[in-house]
């Protein structure tokens, strides 16, 4: 198991490397201005040029693009994320009040997303073709159906419409205004953690009726063993491995998903901040926070597979 984490960890370095490279250069080349070409109006060409020199100078980018984004590595690996070049803030200062806020609600929306889906799904399975699994199914399609953020927007206009409550609009920590904050994050939340929840329902169905159809599953029930004992000491330890897998999957939804939300409902977290940079074409700032991005995307991806021999002492690791 240790040799394997290793490898896994290993592994990261050079896939990380080539996705910088691939944003970097892209970001670079690509779009046919830059972000200091986007800070300056148009008015008077010649001293615009000359201020765009200097600030291009400042900032290092007149320097060859494989020199840029080497400083731009050693400083993201050292900790220096630079500042950005459209509010000239340090990137650092950004997102220690930022991080907190896209990880609360990535994480929070999963344990929704598991809370509700895998229970659902057994209860779907054990009522198979009966009201309770047409009713869940019939849930889980809407659901897969309907975008994230348009189940947003449809709460808030009920919310707004039938009770006369909206969330409020300036955002407060959980450590200056308890109270405010639940009341804030909880309807963006719920959205991006239902948001998963009709695909995970169906997959759970679907996994668990292939165990309940196991042999080991009839001789449990041939030994006169309870229904109760059959799925919680049985089939339950069985299907948790290919849940397992798919709740590590949508891990990158969930993040995606988190981005739409936070833009939805003003939240201050990394996604709202990345897309804002994104449209500045401010490369400092997507860099950071893309790299951020994969970085957990990929160790989530690790924790799921290590998983997979604590779920099942049949999956061993070793060479």
């Amino acid at each position: 198991m240790l040799d394997y984490t290793i490898r896994r960890l290993i592994l990261l370095v050079p896939t990380l490397i080539a996705g910088s490279m691939v944003l970097f250069f892209s970001m670079q080349l690509l779009p046919p201005r830059d972000a200091i070409d986007l800070q300056f109006p148009g008015a008077n060409i010649e001293e615009e040029e000359e201020a765009k020199a200097k600030l291009r100078e400042l900032y290092g980018l007149d320097r060859p693009l494989f020199i840029q984004y080497l400083d731009w590595a050693k400083g993201f690996v050292t900790g220096d994320w630079g500042v950005s070049l459209h509010s000239r803030r340090p990137i650092s200062d950004e997102l220690k009040h930022r991080i907190p806020v896209s990880m609360e609600l990535s994480l929070i929306g999963l344990v929704f997303t598991w809370v509700i889906s895998f229970p659902l799904g057994i209860v779907s399975a054990v009522w198979q073709d009966r009201a309770p699994d047409y009713v869940l199914r019939t849930t889980a399609y809407a659901l897969d159906a309907v975008p994230s953020f348009l189940v947003g927007i449809l709460l808030l206009t009920y919310l707004a419409v039938e009770y006369r409550w909206a969330p409020p609009t300036s955002f407060s920590h959980l450590w200056d205004d308890p109270m405010r904050h639940i009341r804030i994050m909880l309807l963006p939340t719920l959205v991006v953690g239902v948001g998963a929840v009709g695909s995970l329902i169906r997959f759970t169905r679907t996994f668990m009726l292939e165990v309940l159809r196991e042999d080991y599953i009839r001789t449990a029930r041939a030994k006169g063993l309870s229904e109760r004992a059959v799925l919680f000491r049985h089939a339950m330890r069985n299907v948790s491995l290919p849940f397992i897998t798919v709740l590590g999957a949508q891990v990158p939804a969930l993040l995606t998903s988190s981005v739409i939300i936070e833009n939805l409902f003003s939240l201050p977290g990394m996604g709202r901040y990345t897309v804002a940079a994104a449209v500045q074409l401010d490369y400092p700032v997507v860099m950071t926070t893309t790299m951020f991005f994969a970085v957990i995307i990929l160790v989530t991806q690790l924790i799921t597979d290590l998983s997979y021999a604590w779920a099942d002492p049949r999956v061993s690791y070793g060479r």
